[in-house]
């Protein structure tokens, strides 16, 4: 059958992109406001939380969970990790300046710092999440974070916190997470929840003015949350240098090995290959250049010009990796045979987003996510065939459906 390899990548198109489509986080909670029952109390101290955040002030719209609790005063809890924090946490864009009762309070607990130096920090941007604060299990309000924190580059992979003071002004609880820049989605993707509470736990564990770091079950799953959250304790003298401070002025998953596994098959599909055909690894080579070069270059320019939003990079950066596979496939598959270079281009794909993954430190991906990246190898390598083949049809169906993809991928379907 002439064409069993266009209809095999057709059918990796549909199996990746209906499953894409379909696979995704569970379902949430009904109802505006959560039930009492369903708030959490921190600590000993007065307050109650509940235990996620939310894209809306509705439990509906309920996402990452609060993972961490640090006990201590809003404003000793906010120096301690913008200023003492040997990971360098960083304030969000709304807040790039430190009043000056913070800046007194550096100077009155740097008896905790051996060094007396302060962290480097930048401006940060994170979407707005809510939670759902409480004086009592009776009433409370929906609240924004108070200001969100974040290590390691936008464009590349960082740890994200988002940090909600309780109402009795005790204790502060965290939303950590690890994620990373995903360009096909021009979007975050969270690959972790109990990644991002570790590293909080590692960056203050040994740190001087932090008097216990422990681990407490309160029973809420869901979120990412397995029902256990960490409690982080501040020194009674770091409390006090804070208050006499201020009183004088932010899927089912699969491993990395798993990613793509598709590109691993049809990359071993591949016939060897002789010395005079050596100009077919081009396509792969010049797939993987793009797809790292993206990466590189935006996280370059990120650090060159750490005023600009990182999201302007990405803006001009997003055609060259919408458009350049179909580009370079157009051009280096053109009278090659057509079985081998749609096998080449699909596996040269599926070799990038492995990369990729690799460059940033990522090792789990959510299954949608590669279901998604599947189908983007399906459709490139039908593309190929249709360009080696002379087949304006197959090859036009193929440049369709890239785009289809890409688009719906921006309207969040993916």
């Amino acid at each position: 059958m002439r064409y069993r390899w266009p209809l095999a990548f057709v059918l990796l198109v549909v199996a990746g992109a209906l499953g894409s489509a379909f696979v995704g986080p569970g379902g949430v909670a009904n109802g505006e406001d959560p039930a009492p029952e369903r708030l959490l109390q921190p600590s000993e101290r007065e307050g109650y939380v509940w235990p996620y955040t939310s894209r809306s002030r509705s439990v509906e719209g309920r996402t990452l969970a609060l993972n961490v609790v640090v006990v201590g005063t809003p404003e000793a809890v906010r120096t301690v990790l913008t200023d003492r924090s040997e990971l360098e946490w960083t304030p969000a864009e709304n807040d790039q300046r430190l009043d000056e009762s913070v800046s007194q309070l550096d100077e009155s607990i740097s008896q905790f710092d051996d060094s007396g130096s302060i962290s480097p920090w930048r401006s940060a941007r994170g979407a707005a999440r809510y939670t759902y604060v409480a004086d009592s299990r009776g009433a409370g309000e929906w609240v924004e974070p108070d200001y969100q924190l974040a290590t390691g580059t936008y464009l590349g992979s960082r740890t994200h916190i988002r940090a909600y003071p309780g109402p009795s002004s005790d204790w502060t609880a965290l939303q950590a997470h690890a994620e990373y820049w995903d360009w096909f989605r021009l979007r975050h993707t969270v690959t972790g929840v109990a990644e991002g509470s570790r590293t909080v736990e590692r960056d203050l564990r040994d740190e001087p003015f932090v008097d216990d770091v422990s681990r407490a079950y309160h029973g809420y799953e869901g979120g990412g949350s397995d029902g256990w959250i960490s409690v982080i304790r501040l020194s009674s003298a770091t409390e006090s240098a804070a208050m006499s401070a201020v009183g004088a002025a932010d899927a089912a998953k699969l491993t990395l090995l798993g990613v793509v596994p598709a590109a691993a098959v049809l990359a071993a599909a591949v016939p060897p290959v002789r010395r005079r055909d050596l100009r077919d690894t081009a396509l792969p080579l010049a797939l993987v250049a793009i797809v790292l070069g993206v990466r590189s270059v935006g996280i370059a320019a990120e650090g060159l010009s750490p005023a600009t939003n990182p999201k302007v990079f990405a803006g001009i950066l997003y055609p060259l990796l919408a458009i350049g596979p179909l580009v370079v496939t157009a051009l280096l598959a053109r009278n090659r045979p057509s079985m081998r270079i749609s096998l080449l281009a699909a596996a040269g794909l599926g070799a990038a987003f492995v990369l990729d993954f690799g460059a940033i430190g990522v090792r789990v991906v959510p299954v949608r996510l590669v279901l998604h990246r599947t189908a983007l190898i399906g459709v490139l390598g039908l593309f190929a065939f249709g360009v080696a083949d002379a087949n304006r049809r197959i090859a036009g169906g193929g440049a369709i459906l890239w785009l289809a993809m890409l688009v719906g991928t921006l309207l969040g379907m993916v």
